[in-house]
């Protein structure tokens, strides 16, 4: 009895075809933008004129006052307009004034920023995936930013539900879950296109003996989701 070949090339198709979302192959960066410090710069890619890949998701975490707004909405966002990038820059803090990045070189014409001032996690969530699901149906495809100044802002519906009532008890949990699957989803979604993520994010003291290091806010899940952390 003849035994068949195994054809990897129609495996291949076939795979592709049966699984919505499936990608093939290796998807590396092709584009990067410049943090504006060359020593940073090094530190993330190796490289001293290579920042952020897009692609992936890059959090920068650090205590108020380190620089993360300067370096993700300032110096990230003019390097990307530098290169063709289109910026969408989702403020939580409502803190982004238009004449402070101006001084950071930014250019907030429509045609090179879109500027979003929100405070759900939900409604981030929906706008991200709005968008990627127009994007991938679009002929020719533009290089796009996403940066999120801060993810420590970020209110859950619960968040409001009880301040509405007066009643200040927490979200029981909610905000680590839904961070985390904003980055996971996000990961997942930019890895095959041009499409990049920067956030922000605040750390605060450890009250652990044993573990001193200051820690990142809204739970460990997004950290280990993000493709690459910066603890300032």
């Amino acid at each position: 009895m003849a035994t068949k070949a195994f054809d990897l090339s129609k495996f291949r198709k076939t795979l592709t075809k049966s699984i919505e979302g499936l990608g093939v192959g290796f998807n590396d960066p092709t584009d990067w933008v410049s943090t504006g410090n060359f020593t940073l710069n090094y530190l993330i890619s190796g490289d001293f004129n290579k920042g952020i890949p897009l692609g992936k998701v890059t959090v920068f975490a650090g205590e108020s006052g380190a620089g993360k707004s300067f370096i993700c909405s300032g110096n990230l966002v003019r390097n990307a307009q530098a290169q063709g990038i289109y910026v969408i820059l989702i403020d939580t803090e409502n803190a982004l004034d238009e004449k402070w990045l101006h001084a950071l070189g930014v250019d907030t014409g429509e045609d090179k920023l879109l500027k979003l001032n929100m405070a759900m996690i939900d409604d981030v969530a929906k706008t991200i995936h709005e968008f990627m699901k127009e994007y991938k149906e679009m002929s020719e495809r533009p290089k796009v930013l996403f940066v999120i100044d801060s993810l420590g802002m970020l209110l859950t519906p619960t968040d409001i539900n009880q301040f509405q009532a007066g009643d200040m008890k927490g979200d029981m949990g909610r905000k680590p879950k839904a961070l985390t699957s904003l980055v996971r989803n996000c990961v997942n979604m930019f890895g095959s296109y041009n499409v990049g993520m920067v956030c922000t994010n605040h750390t605060y003291a450890s009250q652990d003996m044993f573990d001193p290091d200051d820690k990142i806010s809204g739970g460990q899940g997004f950290v280990y989701a993000s493709s690459i952390v910066v603890a300032m």
